[in-house]
């Protein structure tokens, strides 16, 4: 029986816990949830921007759609509908195991979309010290426990702390190691094997104009330790990190707009390969972020003006996914998994908002 209900999606798990108590209590279980996360495929989170003239007519400045690898919108959205939030205007800035990280106006969130589920943290400290924080949300193995992480998004220069908030304990925390000294942070967060990843730029001495080193910075969400990635050759700026069939992986472009290479690190040798070259004179614009899509090896490249792409490395070929209607534009793109993580955590939540169906009819 556990083989099959950890197969099957949330909605119909949350239906199922109604059937006896001995089901309920087996889906409700720590060890089920985390199998179910395991198994459950992944699929791509779209995100699409409001033109600027009908924002006032839809009455949002973006919306989400949720789409499984091998039915991305290469013609159309039939049967796709927007994903749910608690809340119509919503910025997402990570994601980890079926939970959204959000951030709006100060105010940090955990939101589950597959159980409808939602879990507000308390004001982080970081923000009080120094305003501006940039936050990563992963899973650490070892306590089984999510955990938000802030740290100063311009640099640690005066001593700036960062603190750890765990959800098994409601708190936030002062993380105690030391950070690497760095300017500002240059991407958002990208996790991976209970490690956070942020490309930092820090200023070179002794140079007489100001020239910036790229890193990658970690932490470890068990150890609570941070540390630091060596960059490939050349030195190009570096703006994305993300993560391709399992290993770390960074876009660096000599210019902005220009060539693009997309470089892997392998653990076993902590070498860097190139996978990926892009001239800008073949797609007209440089990558500007990148997922790896598991169930064939394909790339999906967000391109600065040449919107998004899958692209066949054995083919090299390339197509367009398509615009969800005439009002909207696809502006960016991540991975999730349904999951029923934070099931006994925060607060449900009834939303409605079907505003592009309203919007049509109207």
């Amino acid at each position: 029986m556990v083989e099959i209900l950890t197969r099957l999606p949330p909605k119909s798990l949350l239906r199922f816990r109604s059937a006896s108590k001995s089901i309920c209590s087996c889906i409700d279980s720590p060890g089920f949830i985390r199998m179910h996360t395991s198994r459950s495929p992944q699929r791509i989170l779209l995100t699409h921007v409001i033109r600027r003239e009908h924002k006032k007519e839809y009455g949002v400045a973006s919306f989400y759609t949720l789409h499984a690898e091998d039915q991305l919108p290469l013609c159309g959205y039939k049967d796709i509908t927007p994903v749910k939030f608690p809340r119509r205007n919503v910025n997402i800035v990570g994601s980890c195991n079926g939970i959204l990280l959000l951030y709006e106006n100060g105010v940090i969130s955990l939101w589950n979309p597959s159980i409808m589920r939602q879990l507000t943290l308390p004001y982080c400290p970081l923000r009080r010290c120094s305003g501006e924080m940039a936050i990563g949300l992963g899973f650490d193995p070892m306590t089984d426990d999510h955990k938000v992480v802030s740290i100063p998004a311009y640099g640690n220069g005066n001593g700036e702390s960062s603190f750890v908030y765990t959800i098994k304990t409601g708190a936030w925390h002062t993380i105690a190691s030391r950070m690497p000294l760095y300017d500002d942070v240059k991407s958002t967060t990208s996790y991976l094997n209970g490690v956070l990843h942020w490309v930092v730029g820090h200023s070179l001495p002794n140079s007489e104009k100001r020239q910036l080193c790229y890193n990658i910075m970690t932490f470890d969400l068990s150890s609570h330790v941070f540390g630091m990635i060596a960059l490939p050759k050349p030195s190009w700026p570096i703006h994305q990190v993300t993560t391709i069939q399992g290993s770390v992986a960074v876009i660096s472009m000599e210019k902005l707009f220009d060539d693009s290479w997309i470089w892997v690190r392998r653990d076993a040798d902590a070498s860097w390969s190139v996978i990926f070259k892009s001239k800008t004179n073949q797609i007209q614009a440089g990558v500007k972020t990148v997922l790896g899509l598991t169930n064939n090896g394909d790339l999906l490249l967000e391109t600065y003006f040449q919107g998004l792409q899958v692209y066949n490395p054995k083919k090299r070929s390339r197509s367009s996914l398509v615009n969800f209607n005439d009002d909207s534009f696809l502006f960016d793109m991540d991975t999730f998994v349904e999951s029923l993580q934070l099931l006994h955590m925060g607060t449900a939540c009834k939303v409605n908002h079907l505003f592009l169906q309203e919007t049509k009819r109207k």
